[in-house]
């Protein structure tokens, strides 16, 4: 089954596709992006992102747009040099129109001298050189003969061990599970159901397919030409461990940002709820000491109200009042305090999953 690029492509280019393309199976194709059918995986992830659904099965391809089978196929076959497509991302932090790098790539490879094959002519065979004149023979005595000298014996080399050579294409069953397990996990983080056990496969996933490609390459850390050069399943294999692990990034971050979240809300609803009760504390209080006061028509100055807090009936519920409203506005000082750390630790949580992404993005553009 082979997935075709039609005419929506023309007037978009958008690249999200190669966002979550597993393998890099797409290519510049001068006015729209190519999928290369030997290396595409039919893992249908790129189908269904594309803004203005310019992707589909050959099967399925509209009819007034057959020609693009073709177009497809022809390109990959008559271009000698394909050029892998940049992402998205790539295109937007570079400051790029999406329509110009397109056509650069493909004008890049059109200019690209193609190497001119030049018959070797055979050289003109040489004249004979003439026969010397002959003399008569001459009768020499022979020497004698020198006396034998015997040989010294070599020793037999030794065996050389000859280590096996490693294998020459990734197992098709661990690639098949890893792509299966990709899907899954990319239709449990959509659903917002991606647990923690799920998060820990992915990443023993990904662990096993780069052990295969240590194996196969004799090091550890290799560049995806390197990859390609040996078998074009090893950097499949590459490229889906590193699919797993974008599908994966930061969700550990975000059950910890969740939860952070949550403890903050608690807090600000703490805060609320001991202002709204401090609030109506103090204005109980102020009732009890300017009640007397008021229904005597007396001016509110400071003797009077110091006479007023100071009533043998008064000043029971005024300090009774005024320590619960004081202890009331200790409690809210802490949950300030609280809803502040909290918020900090929210930054802290932010930053730290911002500098994870960085530093994956910076691993694989050095590879």
């Amino acid at each position: 089954m082979t997935y075709v690029v039609a005419e929506p492509c023309l007037s978009t280019i958008d690249r999200a596709c190669v966002e979550v393309c597993p393998v890099a199976c797409f290519y510049e194709g001068g006015d729209q992006l190519i999928i290369h059918p030997a290396e595409c995986v039919d893992c249908d992830a790129c189908r269904p992102v594309c803004p203005v659904s310019a992707i589909f099965v050959e099967s399925e391809v509209p009819a007034e747009w057959h020609s693009f089978i073709a177009k497809n196929a022809e390109f990959v076959k008559g271009t000698p040099n394909l050029v892998l497509a940049k992402t998205k991302t790539e295109v937007e932090e570079a400051h790029q129109d999406t329509f110009a790098v397109c056509r650069e790539a493909v004008a890049a490879t059109a200019a690209a001298p193609a190497a001119v094959a030049v018959e070797a002519k055979p050289e003109p065979a040489p004249a004979p050189a003439p026969a010397p004149a002959v003399d008569a023979p001459k009768v020499e005595a022979k020497p004698a003969a020198p006396p034998a000298v015997k040989k010294p014996e070599v020793p037999a080399p030794s065996k050389v061990e000859v280590k096996p050579a490693g294998p020459t294409e990734l197992a098709p069953a661990l690639y098949r599970r890893g792509l299966d397990l990709l899907r899954e996990v990319v239709a449990l983080q959509e659903a917002g159901r991606l647990t923690a056990e799920k998060v820990q496969e992915a990443e023993q996933m990904a662990k096993d397919l780069r052990a295969e490609l240590t194996k196969a390459m004799g090091k550890e850390n290799s560049v995806l030409a390197d990859l390609e050069k040996k078998s074009i399943t090893f950097r499949q294999g590459e490229e889906l461990a590193r699919a797993l692990l974008r599908a994966i990034e930061g969700i550990e971050f975000e059950h910890a940002f969740r939860a952070g979240r949550q403890k903050l809300m608690e807090y600000v609803g703490g805060v609320v709820v001991l202002g709204v009760i401090t609030a109506f504390i103090g204005w109980m209080t102020a009732r009890i000491v300017l009640a007397k006061p008021l229904s005597l028509g007396l001016p509110l100055t400071p003797s009077v109200l110091m006479s007023a807090i100071l009533d043998s009936e008064t000043l029971p519920l005024f300090a009774a009042f005024s320590a619960l409203g004081g202890i009331l506005s200790l409690f809210c000082l802490g949950a300030l305090i609280a809803v502040c750390r909290s918020g900090q630790a929210l930054m802290g949580i932010w930053r730290a999953r911002e500098q994870k992404r960085l530093g994956l993005r910076v691993t694989e553009a050095e590879s």
